[in-house]
């Protein structure tokens, strides 16, 4: 009896793994699939998604399951990618985009409010009209809703990827934005309103050139700088002193390399003898963040010189152009224009899979970017939009008449745009070495020894005079470490070197390298209540002690 029933359960045992397979659900599997993905893929995953607010969403997507369609199922898996809010992560919406009926309209984001600028154009009257809701639910609402179904990390990014999938019907639907005889009303602040039909994407792909009416294509008839979609870079003259550089895509162009761009344009520089660089990011959402470098090593050399250079950025800079923004600061330029759609500090350096089922692919974060660990110009900037120095934001009337508002306002400048940090800032290291090599003048030093350091760095030249001098070293790695924040018993060491170290007591509560360094500091000046060797250094400090 024993025996039979120890066959019976090797018969069941070898049975029950075809027919779990057997009602095995496709969907079920893309989505395990998906979870199981993430968690082992994405380097942010148990820090960035809550455990409850994912099991609770796994859940409501495995109730759907079985009356979903295709469309609501690929759009319940961007809900739960959604939970990252990383603005790299997130699933291919482009089957969605390339086969849902289309509303033929677009808005943008213009003066603090969502206006029309693309319609059919019998309404061209209406461009530039401002849109409080769709189908009675109020913008803040319908941006809301967005924020549940699309990877952001950013406000701006968010709105930016409101924009883009608006007009698509099986997304409002989805978020329950549209009537159920599928018509969208969309309600003027004047209080007019629009009702729009959704077009097939034949019937879309059909429309004729003139069918809709664009607030782009004004501007771009009349704006030099207005975006140019068939190059990855273009350069002209904005003025007699002013010239000017579009970098629309983080890629190079084989035809016209960046090498060659970069001697170009030096070339055109140095005949036209402008004084003023302008370098428009503002239309690249990012590729590889290392072609701009001939032209970041070029213009370190112009700041150096005393030229003004200016970093364009705004709702459409993302990815790799946020690190070239950065590497423009770092090296000396001011930062201008709008906040990004693209975090300072993001996750990124995607990989792509596929669900095995479905084939919805997948772009999945592989590594944290932390630009306050790379860059002085990255301290203090966080997860959150890249903000410019001088802020000015394209402004409606401007664009109806197609002018750049961003590029005027620069020219009329009478004089070039500085940032003045504040005094009680924290001073990285890179920082204290540049303002002990302007009291010494600035003298040539050659190649910096640390490979931390930016090249193109505004601070490279100082560290590199300092290391010649023996005022710093590295640490055991080798590293100088220039986006650190420099402490007070730093900076003594730094002093007491230049000094030429001469001998005098210790200070206990200061770390052994620097106990004789501090002492020596404080036979020199008397430092403010409070400040202990670990305290950071700021402007007002170092003014109230006197130390430089």
């Amino acid at each position: 009896m024993k025996l039979k029933y120890l066959s019976l359960l090797l018969v069941l045992s070898l049975l029950l793994p075809s027919a779990q397979a057997a009602q095995s659900d496709p969907r079920q599997e893309d989505l395990d699939f998906l979870c199981a993905a993430l968690q082992n893929a994405h380097p942010g995953f148990d820090a960035q998604v809550d455990p409850e607010a994912l099991a609770a969403k796994r859940a409501e997507i495995e109730a759907r399951i079985p009356a979903a369609t295709d469309e609501e199922f690929a759009l319940d898996l961007q809900s739960l990618v959604a939970l990252l809010g990383d603005s790299h992560t997130t699933t291919s919406l482009s089957p969605i985009l390339n086969t849902s009926p289309l509303y033929p309209f677009s808005l943008g984001w213009y003066d603090g409010s969502w206006v029309l600028q693309a319609l059919p154009a019998e309404q061209e009257a209406l461009l530039g009209q401002e849109v409080t809701a769709l189908n009675g639910h109020p913008m803040a609402e319908v941006l809301s809703r967005m924020a549940a179904l699309v990877s952001a990390d950013n406000p701006v990014k968010l709105r930016r990827q409101t924009q883009q999938v608006l007009p698509a019907q099986a997304v409002l639907s989805y978020l329950e934005l549209v009537d159920q005889d599928g018509t969208l009303t969309l309600t003027l602040a004047s209080g007019d309103t629009l009702t729009l039909e959704a077009l097939s994407p034949d019937s879309f792909a059909a429309l004729p050139d003139d069918a809709l009416a664009r607030l782009a294509d004004r501007r771009a008839a009349v704006a030099p700088t207005a975006r140019d979609s068939r190059r990855a870079y273009f350069s002209q003259p904005l003025s007699e002193t002013a010239y000017y550089i579009q970098y629309n895509t983080c890629q190079d162009d084989l035809e016209h390399p960046m090498a060659d761009f970069a001697a170009q344009v030096a070339a055109d520089w140095e005949e036209g003898g402008y004084t003023t660089l302008l370098v428009d990011l503002r239309y690249n959402g990012g590729g590889s963040d290392g072609v701009l470098y001939p032209i970041l090593e070029w213009t370190s050399g112009l700041v150096r010189e005393g030229a003004t250079v200016y970093g364009l950025i705004g709702e459409a800079t993302f990815s790799s152009a946020i690190i070239n923004a950065v590497e423009l600061k770092e090296l000396g330029a001011v930062l201008a224009g709008s906040p990004t759609s693209g975090s300072a500090d993001h996750y990124g350096s995607t990989r792509s899979l596929t669900l095995p089922n479905s084939g919805i692919r997948v772009s999945c974060s592989s590594k944290f970017i932390d630009l306050e660990t790379l860059f002085e110009a990255g301290v203090g900037l966080g997860v959150e939009s890249l903000k410019p120095d001088f802020s000015v934001e394209q402004i409606l009337s401007d664009t109806l008449s197609g002018q750049d508002t961003l590029v005027n306002a620069l020219l009329a400048l009478e004089t070039p745009y500085a940032p003045v940090p504040g005094p009680d800032a924290p001073l990285t290291r890179g920082a204290f070495a540049r303002l002990l090599w302007q009291t010494a003048g600035a003298p040539a030093a050659g190649a910096c020894p640390f490979e931390d350091v930016f090249p193109p760095s505004l601070s490279a030249p100082a560290i590199a005079w300092c290391a010649r001098e023996g005022m710093v070293q590295g640490d055991d790695a080798g590293a100088f470490s220039p986006a650190r924040l420099i402490t007070i018993q730093e900076a003594a060491v730094m002093l007491h070197r230049r000094a030429g170290s001469p001998a005098t007591g210790t200070v206990p509560d200061a770390a052994p390298w620097a106990a004789e360094a501090m002492a020596w500091l404080m036979e020199q000046v008397t430092l403010p209540d409070g400040f202990s060797p670990s305290s950071p250094v700021t402007l007002s400090f170092l003014a109230s002690a006197a130390l430089l």
